[in-house]
């Protein structure tokens, strides 16, 4: 991260829709959704409504394309009264078929763009799929059907994506 809030500080963010993978409609939404519920927990944020994100994004009639560059998201954070801005995509989101054949997975890419200057502060990128060691052992009986019957979906594969990204991101901010 360039740039960590001072003790007491609170950066302004707002999270905008990421791009949905491809084949994978409302992936992105997900990935948002998710990303704005993790970063509640950082101390160092204060998340702006969604709500004002779309009003202002219809009015300017920015991002409909689902595409948002560093120039684009400073416009609309500005607009809104956010120090900074959450873009991203969803690059990979495989759905499980056949209860785990294949296992489900998802890519999250995001990055925090400031306002003020259009940099780029932080970038994190996180893939959660299943395991190799797990993936030969649920040919097994018994643990075999213990797999399949508790095998994650896509959604659960996303959320825990932007979990880990949003944990990496307050373990830096609390580090300076």
């Amino acid at each position: 991260m360039k740039h960590t809030p001072r003790a007491g500080e609170k950066i302004r963010v707002a999270v905008l829709p990421l791009k949905d993978a491809m084949d994978a409609p409302g992936s992105g939404e997900l990935a948002m959704e998710a990303l704005t519920t993790h970063l509640l927990k950082v101390d160092a944020y204060e998340i702006i409504e969604r709500g004002a994100l779309e009003q202002i994004a219809k009015e300017q009639k920015l991002g409909a394309t689902g595409a948002i560059d560093a120039e684009t998201a400073a416009q609309i954070g500005k607009l809104v009264g956010a120090d900074a801005l959450i873009i991203g995509a969803v690059t990979e989101y495989q759905p499980r078929n056949f209860m785990i054949f294949p296992p489900a997975k998802a890519t999250v890419t995001c990055r925090m763009v400031r306002t003020d200057t259009a940099t780029v502060e932080w970038t994190a990128t996180y893939t959660l799929g299943w395991h190799p060691v797990k993936w030969m052992a649920s040919f097994f009986w018994p643990l075999g059907v213990f797999f399949v019957v508790t095998s994650p979906s896509a959604e659960n594969r996303l959320n825990k994506a932007v979990g880990k990204i949003s944990k990496q991101v307050a373990k830096k901010s609390r580090e300076h």
